[in-house]
């Protein structure tokens, strides 16, 4: 049933589930009516109109999405959707973003959506075994989408059955047309820099001025060294005279003055070139691209390139017969960097490693102590190692679908769908055998081969028909996916030569590791529609997996959903007021599945040598009644639209509630085991969701244009039931009334301004303080996850030039510093480890009484300062211009006989600015869902120069 709106020359603005899609439409006058229908790709390549939908999706359309300058379709969600948070850990170059549908469904299960690329289920995540950090989807090309849809409630989900309790995100790519051949060229180029700064590290006169403070308090404080200062002068003469060892003398009387950070870092460099050719005849339509993409960290030796190819093709045989075929092929090569608290990371190395140590000796040649291959405090000189020493790894994707549509009848269409994907991995590891991690091994070498192949096979039996005002459709499913799974990996050290990087040249075998696994699902599935007049319209629909890995009696699993929605907009009354286009209720509920990688079995292991004899071991304790989790979403929603939709808004109330979740319960070592798996509790997410869009001013080219949007999530994250109480670690705790990824830490109190003591809260909130680490309590402290969050951008053109803004917001998270204790250990480290050099200006002398960070103590440290608390726990609170484009598109006539049907040139920035409401966050705010750095490769900002040419 096609809607009759009217529609002017500006053309006319859709509005779908929070998101404004623009139809172009030209009209000969104001009177005129058109009949317009918007898509929606919903489960397994389904469509559905704008007015049909009954459910909570968000669509990006690729015009919103263009030559943004990121390498994967995950991160270009951020601030763009409703309901969905995006985050990062690293700025490693196609790496992984973190994503989260209405909140995190599992404690132990999978929180992230599953990807469906032109209905089929694709491989996602990171899949890499070694020392790299990847992402597989980095391996698809962003240029060849068309739109992408997330799916988020029930009635769009349960059609997928077990994998949909955390959403799930529909990627639907670019097709041929029909008509002449139609070339697009896409360049851009540009720089690479922190989005944030960062924490600075330590410049030599800093960390004397710090150590020097911190030798006179401790001996001030400590009589039975014997000596004391009246002044910091006398401290600096004491040091340098050796007073403390040779050590700190050469602290207080070298001339070097090292920046780790300067000389581990540059300017990452990127680029994006993508050419592609569309076009077809009445009987087949074609799309073809090819892609190249290159990015660097700002991190040397840290990088990522992809050359992609895709080719799409749709051929009409008959009047029945339809196929159509996609094929897309990538390979990638990844360089990556340590994390975390390993000596080879060079973000550890701004504040680990001691400005006094020099990068060349004085002959030029590189520096370290010869004794040890180490620096003066045992680290090592990173320069040396990211010039020497890798981890890489080259991926191979091969990515086939192959759809066949035969109308058996006018109503009934037969779909069969047969997809594999293959993926290969090959991951190299070198440490030199000169200095590093090799130099105790005389040099290392790890190789691995990682290969998946999945592939799905579904039959679609598809039936709609109308009846007068009636429409009614169902489709019957049949799915079945395999992975199969086999990792190989062979490790060598000691080697002749630095040159011999081969593994055939590691001389004595170091270890080996192969694995196998298949895992596998099938599944039925039924979906009903019904629609009066798109007045009133009811969904629903009923699907039953088989998973393989539970035990028999648990292996199924059935999933259903229902949902009904209204637009009063069709009424005769109401479609008779020019002000309202739309006023549209929907509300849906159901049962999904949460995938989950526990296994139920108890099983022998014989993977130990026991004097040439393989032993045996416990691996898994049986739980036959180990079950599915289970969510439970409700959704209701409003969606309004005014004069012919130029003002939309829409608001959304979820509430997803998960059972029977999964976790490790503890068990005594003494039984062999140290934990065992069983469901445990249930939680809910809940919270509420806008959106607004306004399409202020509409006109061609040469006309004043300008669009402004805005959408706000709410999120509230809660444990209802925990069977046999608490978890607590010693910094989170899963306990009911709190949220998944919930702090428990001592509360930090600050600095007693009478003696430069650090304080905590007695009781972990408020009130009485003590200066005894040990007697604070734990308290909860907060959580991971922005409960307010969102967007917002704005598009204003004029005359061929053009300003695109988006910006994205999060408020409510917080961060915690997990190498605190050795970058602010107010002396306990400092000779060792110089920290954060943020702290001078900033830490407890008789003359700054006031300071934010105590006393620091040299040796002994302070009373346990260092000690994790929330003394390093940050807001997360942000706002970030994602991203801005200011543009020109030549006007068509410059171009007559040039060749080219358009043409634009741009300028474009991504995370060019970012605000943090919290003074003492040092870090990027958007790794909050990961909760922590752990000194991870700084996340990118970018700035590029680009064209468009059509042709």
């Amino acid at each position: 049933m096609n809607v009759k709106l009217r529609v002017a020359t500006m053309g006319a603005l859709f509005f779908m589930a929070g998101n404004a899609v623009f139809a172009q439409t030209i009209a000969q006058d104001t009177a005129k009516t058109r009949d317009i229908d918007e898509v929606v790709i919903v489960g397994f390549g389904q469509k559905k109109t704008v007015q049909e939908v009954t459910g909570a999706v968000s669509t990006m359309k690729s015009e919103k999405i263009k030559d943004i300058p990121v390498a994967s379709v995950d991160k270009m969600l951020q601030g763009r959707v409703t309901g969905v948070q995006v985050g990062s850990s690293s700025g490693q170059p196609g790496g992984m973003a973190s994503v989260r549908v209405r909140g995190v469904s599992s404690i132990n299960g999978i929180v992230s959506p599953i990807y469906v690329v032109d209905g089929v289920r694709v491989a996602s995540g990171d899949l890499t075994t070694g020392n790299t950090t990847a992402n597989i989807l980095a391996n698809m090309n962003p240029d060849d989408i068309e739109n992408v849809t997330v799916l988020k409630d029930a009635v769009s989900t349960a059609v997928y059955g077990a994998d949909a309790g955390s959403g799930v995100i529909i990627i639907t790519t670019k097709s041929g047309k029909r008509g002449k051949p139609r070339f697009n060229l896409s360049m851009n180029a540009g720089m690479n820099d922190r989005a944030v700064e960062g924490h600075k590290g330590m410049t030599m006169a800093q960390w004397r001025e710090y150590l020097a403070h911190a030798v006179m308090n401790t001996y001030n404080a400590t009589p039975s060294w014997g000596q004391t200062f009246n002044n910091i002068g006398e401290v600096y003469t004491f040091l340098e005279q050796g007073g403390e060892g040779a050590d700190l003398q050469n602290i207080f009387t070298t001339d070097v003055d090292t920046d780790w950070r300067k000389v581990t870092q540059k300017t990452g460099y990127q680029q994006n070139i993508d050419l592609n050719v569309s076009g077809g005849s009445d009987k087949i339509t074609y799309y073809s691209s090819a892609n190249y993409f290159t990015q660097e960290s700002i991190v040397r030796n840290s990088s990522f390139d992809r050359l992609a190819f895709t080719t799409k093709v749709g051929y009409q045989a008959t009047d029945k017969l339809k196929i159509n075929t996609d094929f897309q092929i990538s390979h990638s090569k990844l360089r990556t960097l340590s994390q975390g608290g390993a000596f080879a990371n060079p973000i550890l190395a701004q504040y680990f490693n001691r400005p006094s140590d020099p990068i060349y000796n004085e002959d030029g040649s590189w520096y370290w102590a010869p004794s040890n291959s180490r620096l003066s405090n045992g680290l090592y000189n990173i320069p040396y190692l990211q010039r020497n020493n890798y981890a890489k790894g080259g991926t191979l994707r091969a990515f086939a679908n192959l759809g066949i549509e035969y109308k058996l009848f006018r109503d009934l269409t037969y779909k069969f769908v047969f997809s594999p994907e293959y993926i290969n991995i090959e991951e190299d590891t070198y440490w030199n055998p000169l200095h590093g991690d090799g130099y105790t091994y005389g040099g290392y070498q790890r190789t691995s081969n990682n290969r998946y192949f999945n592939f799905n096979v579904q039959n679609i039996l598809d039936w709609n028909r109308r009846f007068d005002l009636h429409n009614v459709g169902a489709t019957l499913i049949q799915e079945a996916w395999k992975s199969d799974n086999k990792f190989l990996a062979a490790t060598g050290i000691t080697v002749g030569t630095p040159t011999l990087q081969t593994l055939q040249n590691f001389v004595v075998p170091y270890g080996y590791d192969g694995t196998k696994g298949v895992s596998s699902r099938y599944g039925y599935a039924v979906t009903g529609h019904y629609d009066y007049d798109r007045l009133f319209i009811l969904d629903g629909s009923f699907r039953r997996d088989v998973l393989s890995q539970f035990v028999p009696e648990k292996k199924a699993g059935n999933f259903w959903s229902l949902g009904v929605g209204v637009d009063l907009a069709r009424l005769n009354y109401i479609k008779e007021m020019d002000a309202i286009s739309m006023m549209k209720f929907r509300a849906s509920y159901g049962k999904l599945g949460n995938q989950v990688s526990a296994n139920p079995y108890a099983l022998y292991t014989y993977t130990s040598n026991y004097n040439d004899f393989a032993a045996g071991g416990y691996s898994g304790l049986y739980n036959p009644n180990l079950s599915w989790e289970t969510v439970r979403p409700f959704n209701v929603g409003l969606d309004l639209g005014f004069w012919n939709n130029r003002l939309t808004l829409t608001a959304e109330y979820f509430n997803k509630k998960t059972e029977d979740l999964i976790y490790n319960l503890p068990l005594s070592g003494s039984q062999g085991l140290t934990s065992y798996v069983d469901n445990i509790g249930n939680l809910v997410n809940k919270g509420m969701e806008f959106s607004l869009n306004a399409d202020i001013f509409k006109g061609d080219r040469d006309q004043f244009n300008w669009n402004l949007g805005f959408n706000l999530s709410t999120l509230d994250n809660e444990i209802t039931e925990l069977y046999g109480g608490d978890v607590n670690t010693s910094t989170t705790t899963l306990r009911v009334g709190e949220g998944v990824r919930t702090w428990y830490l001592k509360k930090w109190a600050g600095v007693d301004p009478a003696n430069g003591d650090p304080l905590w809260y007695l009781n972990g909130i408020d009130g009485e303080t003590t200066n005894n680490y040990a007697l604070a309590k734990q308290a909860v402290q907060g959580s991971m996850l922005s409960n307010v969050y969102g967007g917002a951008n704005t598009a204003l053109s004029y005359k061929g030039f053009g300003l695109d803004l988006q910006f994205t917001y999060g408020f409510g998270g917080k961060i915690l510093d997990d190498w605190a204790q050795y970058m602010w250990s107010d002396g306990y480290y400092t000779d060792y480890y110089p920290g954060y050099g943020d702290i001078m200006g900033n830490f407890w002398t008789p003359e700054n009484p006031n300071a934010a960070n105590p006393k620091p103590m040299y040796y002994y440290g302070n009373k346990n300062s260092y000690r994790v608390s929330s003394r390093v726990l940050y807001d997360s609170d942000f706002i970030r211009l994602s991203n801005a484009k200011f543009s020109y598109s030549f006007d068509r006539q410059l171009l007559t006989g040039t060749g080219l049907t358009g043409a634009q040139i741009y300028v474009m920035a991504n995370n060019a600015w970012t605000h943090v409401f919290d003074e003492r966050l040092k870090f990027d705010p958007e790794i909050n869902l990961a909760g922590s750095s752990n000194l991870g490769l700084p996340i990118l900002k970018s700035f590029l120069l680009g064209v468009n040419l059509n042709f």
